[in-house]
């Protein structure tokens, strides 16, 4: 709590909204943008890599909240708490940091895959302002950083490893494993987020296989695509919430099939339309 008193003096009405916006970036919302916007503009089998690992990490770190149970440090000094959104978005226990584990997994594996050198300092400074802002905020201490940060890097480097061994699956194998460990996982040991993950995994893995999306045609088709995709991913979320019962969303399958659609949308349709429209390349022929 010492460290979080420190950073705290100085705080200003200012900082607090800068640190709210920052912390923004490791929302759930803001990743769903930046992996859509990865798989349909920048590179097609990069971003699923990276929306798989993202995912995989938002699965652990659930689990391991649940497992330490470590209070928050505004349960302890309800003072610290510095806006009421950054309250809003901390639920669950403190360690490790979802924010800290999920950006460091996110933007470090970015830098690997992206493959330049530019790349890795701006990887690092994005995690350092995500990780310093739930100092700031008052909604982590630093041991809560430290492990969601460790457990981050050590997926990033398991990826690595699995990277470089070649090790690969048949994609119907792939496709079985995303439809049955993930919806497992939620069914039988479910978290508050069990659904939206098991649905996103599933989504990432199926959409490519069923239509597999080439990154290698013009800069704005690529960009109007990603932004069809962006839209459409949003619109069922909203649409959803709006019109779906509570009952649907809270049932394991419902809610699981919710997600699913909302994946897809982003993945498998938002490319057709691009296809279709002529936005981005068709399929490579043999």
């Amino acid at each position: 709590m010492d460290v979080v008193y420190a950073i705290q003096t100085l705080a200003t009405p200012w900082l607090d909204s800068v640190m709210t916006l920052i912390t923004d970036l490791g929302s759930e919302e803001a990743y769903i943008v930046m992996v859509i916007v990865a798989y349909l503009a920048v590179d097609a089998r990069a971003g699923q890599k990276l929306g798989v690992l993202l995912v995989s990490s938002f699965f652990i770190n659930q689990y391991a909240k649940g497992w330490f149970d470590t209070p928050r440090p505004f349960e302890l000094d309800p003072d610290v708490v510095r806006t009421q959104r950054a309250l809003e978005g901390a639920t669950g226990a403190g360690f490790p940091s979802g924010h800290a584990q999920s950006s460091s997994t996110f933007w470090l594996y970015a830098a690997v895959l992206a493959k330049r050198v530019w790349f890795w300092p701006v990887a690092l400074f994005l995690v350092a302002l995500v990780t310093f802002s739930r100092l700031y905020l008052g909604v982590h201490v630093p041991v809560d950083i430290a492990g969601g940060l460790a457990i981050g890097v050590a997926l990033v480097l398991l990826a690595v490893v699995i990277q470089r061994s070649g090790l690969t699956l048949p994609t119907w194998m792939l496709v079985v494993l995303a439809l049955v460990v993930p919806f497992t996982l939620h069914v039988l040991a479910p978290t508050p987020e069990s659904d939206l993950l098991a649905g996103a995994l599933a989504a990432l893995v199926i959409g490519p296989a069923l239509l597999p999306h080439r990154t290698d045609g013009p800069v704005l088709g690529r960009v109007i695509t990603a932004v069809i995709g962006v839209v459409l991913a949003f619109t069922v979320l909203m649409a959803t919430s709006l019109y779906l019962s509570e009952e649907i969303k809270r049932d394991p399958v419902g809610g699981y099939v919710r997600y699913v659609v909302l994946g897809l949308a982003g993945l498998l349709v938002a490319p057709w339309i691009g296809r279709v429209l002529g936005l981005t390349p068709g399929p490579r022929r043999r």
